[in-house]
């Protein structure tokens, strides 16, 4: 089912959380590789986490 929610995401969303919760990076080399501001990856981290809390919390 987290594979499924994570596939679902949008892109950017999906990037971002793959590189910070699966890779391990930080918020500073995401935003370096990705080329946008940190904010930016703050914000993406925190609208997938909640993306997927409320898609695996209406599957269960």
């Amino acid at each position: 089912a987290l594979e499924a929610a994570i596939a679902a995401l949008p892109q950017p969303f999906r990037e971002t959380l793959v590189l910070r919760d699966i890779n391990g990076l930080s918020y500073r080399e995401i935003a370096a590789m990705l080329d946008v501001p940190m904010g930016t990856v703050m914000s993406r981290l925190a609208r997938a986490r909640g993306l997927l809390t409320s898609d695996l919390g209406r599957a269960s």
